[in-house]
């Protein structure tokens, strides 16, 4: 990936030289004209250096610890030795005024040392393979390992080995507070309603899909939430019911075995049995708790004996794929509804999309 501008750590070739704002860079024997700006010495890198940001005039394909001379303009000789530390720091003039010395200087490290900092500096949303070798040149065998090690010493967390994708251990410890917090002042606010939807904490807290499984996974383990459908609830947070929205609770529970929730709208249902909407939302969610019904996408409401008939008939297929015609004739529901299912089932990991059609698993 091309870039043109870079930070790097340099080291003068004579002491007390003053380095010229104008100056030549020399790659492997490729010359390019280039600002200097110096942020300032860099006494913890080691004596007489000193961390600068470099403005090219053209764009060069860059990593980290790239080599690289410094040579004064004019006369061409070399004033300074440099490495590159990050190929792709921030844009902007906003970029002149300071730098990050903690995450320079990690750099200034082993390649553990650099791959945890870019982690860090990912914080909740994850690094991805691509991100780390348009950094650095490693292979991917060897990054595989050096993230093996980094997981085995606390630092990250693999989410997965193939693409690579890493998050780090203080960042996702710190986002599954920030996760716990947010549920508690949520029921402090809307004690009525039961749980907060996924979709809105991955929005909220800008998290991809495999950080988000992984963050419940981690807080269900830990006793502090539990995943109700689509929704995290607390657990410590229980609802109890009257007599009255018990019957409720049944007729609702018989109503989604009977396939009706697929015919009705909420509002039909609110006004048979007199319900707020604030209620309805509080007793579907309690039946998604206990299990007795799991909710998908597009208002679709599946009874539990009904949805591990559907699984085991997909199962029992003796095929490895099925396409979304050979589903709906199974189920016998029309496309609106078909189409949450198998997504259900997918996050289920009964099925995988794949193109148009579904893994078996």
């Amino acid at each position: 990936m091309l870039t043109q501008r870079f930070e790097a750590v340099l080291t003068l070739e004579k002491k007390g030289l003053t380095l010229p704002a104008k100056i030549i860079l020399a790659f492997q024997g490729k010359r390019v004209p280039a600002n200097l700006h110096v942020y300032g010495q860099a006494e913890e890198a080691g004596p007489g250096q000193f961390f600068v940001l470099a403005l090219l005039r053209r764009p060069l394909s860059l990593k980290w610890r790239d080599a690289f001379e410094v040579l004064e303009p004019e006369k061409l000789e070399v004033v300074g030795r440099g490495s590159v530390l990050n190929p792709f720091p921030a844009q902007g003039t906003h970029a002149l005024k300071g730098m990050d010395k903690d995450f320079l200087l990690a750099l200034c490290g082993g390649e553990k040392s650099m791959l945890e900092v870019l982690c860090r500096k990912k914080a909740a949303r994850g690094l991805r393979e691509r991100d780390i070798l348009e950094f650095a040149s490693l292979g991917p065998s060897h990054l595989v390992q050096l993230s093996q090690k980094l997981e085995e010493q606390g630092k990250v967390k693999i989410l997965t080995f193939s693409p690579l994708f890493l998050i780090s251990r203080e960042s996702f410890d710190f986002l599954l507070d920030k996760i716990f917090r947010y549920l508690e002042e949520h029921h402090d606010k809307h004690p009525a309603r039961k749980g907060v939807p996924l979709d809105r904490l991955k929005k909220r807290f800008g998290l991809s899909e495999k950080v988000l499984a992984l963050a419940v996974k981690s807080l269900e383990r830990a006793g502090k939430v539990r995943q109700a459908g689509q929704k995290l609830i607390l657990p410590s947070r229980e609802v109890t019911l009257s007599a009255e929205e018990e019957k409720i609770l049944g007729q609702l529970e018989e109503m989604c075995f009977r396939g009706e929730f697929q015919s009705l709208s909420s509002d039909d249902i609110r006004a048979r049995f007199r319900l707020s909407s604030e209620r309805l939302e509080k007793l579907l969610g309690l039946l998604i708790e206990r299990r007795k019904v799991f909710q998908g996408s597009e208002g679709l409401y599946i009874h539990s004996r009904w949805l591990d008939e559907i699984i085991s008939r997909v199962r029992s297929l003796g095929k490895k794929e099925l396409t979304v015609a050979e589903f709906k004739a199974m189920t016998g529901l029309s496309r609106k509804y078909a189409i949450p299912l198998l997504e259900l089932l997918d996050q289920m990991a009964v099925t995988r999309r794949k193109g148009p059609s579904r893994e078996i698993l």
